[in-house]
């Protein structure tokens, strides 16, 4: 096992956001986060895990950047349980229909 390993540590945020060490999460997603930038799904699940802490402000403001770097899964961010709190704030709102078209934008590309 190699415990520096992305992807190891990507499975592992999840791991610890599903059993409510959310401080755990938090600091693995952190990490992620500044180990590759550039990296939507880090910003996602790193949004996921502010918002299990409480922190819905920088929540928000982490998962605009994974929508902005390419973040399209709809349907996951919008059945999302930890997203839940995020649900009636109008920006949540458009990053979904941002998303939905970023989405449909790249299946088009793939005939």
């Amino acid at each position: 096992l190699y415990p520096k390993s992305r992807r190891v540590l990507d499975g592992l945020v999840t791991t610890y956001a599903a059993a409510g060490r959310h401080d755990d999460a938090l600091r693995v997603a952190a990490e992620l986060v500044q180990a590759d930038p550039t990296n939507p799904r880090y910003h996602y699940n790193y949004a996921c895990s502010l918002c299990c802490s409480g922190r819905r402000e920088e929540a928000m403001q982490m998962l605009q950047k994974a929508v902005e770097l390419g973040f399209d899964d709809f349907d996951y961010l919008t059945h999302d349980p930890d997203l839940e709190p995020l649900r009636d704030c109008p920006e949540f709102r458009e990053y979904q229909k941002r998303a939905l078209v970023q989405r449909s934008q790249r299946l088009k590309g793939v005939d």
